[in-house]
């Protein structure tokens, strides 16, 4: 097929999934509550710098930082039961109640006047996305025709980076226009739409588990056997525990860079706002650039290489204030952090689609992104205590040398141990048995087609370009984010 018809094909599809009106509901509804998201997440940070101006630098720098760890407190305790839910009750009401209970928040924060007001909304926030995001992608599959399904994920992937760029710079603006109390306002609205906006989906999104009674038992043996995988599995181990010490790292940055750009650079909303959206933007670069190789063979040393770089970007923003032209080197180096997130993470969601059964995804990938929850709050929860006693810039220099070691030591350990050609190997094999088995149960066409839409991605050997938009987004998995969880 021809560029150009496929791009026809790709546009019809895209009107045949619009014209669905309960696809539309979420589409709409997603994209609208994702940029009004944003006006919180940099409204939030900047009522904390107001609330705490008083303080003495150190102080309030600790008192900020606080909001990240009470963001990630929630993800590391609701993360593992958030997906037992989804399976056990209304998809339709996880969503729309966790719409209203965000949007009520978000119009509280219109009416705080002390810090641990906010923190008390980080919490709910955090907390009532656990449960958004699993219900959010179980009912998809139910609203569109399985052939439709790689479509719609695409369809809504690339808006949300359309959100990553509007959002950040629409908020930081309006914020620096009006004040900050108007972006709660505009959040709330955003979180009432969007509730509003599902509640009229006909499809019936109950599963199949419908009312079955929920144990802890359940989600720690889930949790159990995917770290027991996990740790047996000696390319995966390898991965995990370089990827806790790079979080462990970069994870000071995302609690110090608004005082960091405060104190140290005089920027405000406005400034922040456009620092995301242009780090949203080479992340979309990244992200075409990488799909256009189709393959990649060396998954584990282009990983690591990016971990190189981007302790190399770190410390270029740790030394931006003593150079020339210090806020240009500071947009240059944070600018880059969503190219480098892009780089670590599509390699690795397709190493893992293709060296892991589709039975087996579920349970490894939430002990990845419970590991790496551990690694980001451990790391806020050090922000916090090192801001009273050193500088900001000081900090950020340190991290980038940890950075840059964990990832010249990933590489000299990936060179011995030959991991790239192993998981090559790997792949291979995964891929032959796949085939095998899909021989074996071509007779019943329908066990066929679910075989098919189950392992497309660790088969198709354009997955690159599938999964390339999908780690465009905030997530546990990212080397770093700079912003509180959006409602994608």
């Amino acid at each position: 097929m021809s560029q150009e018809n496929e791009e026809v094909v790709q546009k019809n599809r895209a009107i045949s999934l619009l014209k669905s009106w309960d696809f539309s509901a979420i589409f709409f509804g997603g994209f609208i509550n994702n940029v009004g998201s944003y006006f919180t997440s940099i409204g939030i940070i900047f009522f904390a710098l107001e609330l705490t101006k008083d303080l003495p630098k150190e102080v309030a720098t600790q008192e900020v930082a606080l909001l990240t760890t009470f963001t990630l407190i929630p993800m590391l305790l609701l993360g593992p039961i958030g997906g037992a839910i989804a399976d056990r009750i209304d998809r339709k009401k996880i969503l729309y109640i966790t719409d209203l209970i965000g949007g009520f928040a978000a119009f509280s924060l219109f009416f705080s006047y002390r810090i641990w007001h906010l923190y008390i909304f980080s919490i709910i926030n955090a907390s009532v996305r656990q449960f958004f995001y699993p219900a959010k992608q179980a009912s998809l599959p139910k609203i569109v025709k399985r052939e439709q399904l790689l479509s719609a994920n695409g369809f809504i992937q690339s808006t949300q980076q359309l959100s990553r760029i509007i959002g950040p710079l629409a908020a930081g603006f309006t914020v620096a226009a009006f004040g900050l109390k108007i972006a709660f306002l505009v959040d709330g609205v955003s979180y009432l739409i969007s509730s509003l906006m599902i509640m009229t989906i006909s499809t019936n999104l109950k599963p199949k588990k419908n009312g079955e009674r929920i144990t802890m038992n359940h989600v720690f043996t889930d949790l159990k056997d995917g770290f027991k995988m996990v740790m047996t599995d000696k390319i995966l181990r390898f991965i995990i525990i370089i990827f806790f010490f790079t979080i462990l790292a970069i994870g000071f940055l995302d609690p110090l860079i608004v005082p960091y750009i405060d104190f140290e650079f005089g920027l405000g909303e406005k400034d922040f706002g456009m620092l995301m959206s242009f780090s949203a933007v080479s992340g979309i670069i990244a992200a075409l650039a990488i799909s256009a190789k189709k393959q990649m063979k060396r998954k584990i040393l282009f990983m690591l290489g990016t971990i190189v770089i981007l302790g190399l970007m770190t410390s270029i923003i740790g030394i931006a204030p003593y150079l020339p032209n210090s806020v240009v080197w500071l947009f240059a180096g944070f600018s880059l952090i969503g190219m480098i997130n892009v780089g670590f993470n599509v390699p690795f969601s397709t190493l893992l689609q293709k060296i892991v059964r589709n039975e087996h995804l579920g349970k490894i990938s939430g002990v990845i992104d419970t590991v790496l929850t551990i690694a980001s709050l451990l790391a806020s929860v050090f922000a916090v205590i090192l801001a009273r006693y050193v500088s900001i810039s000081i900090i950020f220099i340190i991290i980038s040398g940890l950075i840059i070691v964990a990832g010249i030591t990933g590489l000299m350990i990936n060179k011995t141990s030959n991991y790239d050609y192993i998981a090559n190997e790997r792949e291979k094999s995964m891929t032959q048995a796949l085939i095998k088995e899909e021989k074996e149960i071509s007779r019943d066409h329908l066990v066929a087609d679910k075989f098919l839409n189950d392992f497309s991605e660790g088969v198709n050997p354009n997955s690159l370009t599938n999964t390339c938009l999908l780690y465009t987004s905030p997530s546990p998995r990212d080397l770093s984010t700079s912003r509180m969880p959006s409602s994608a």
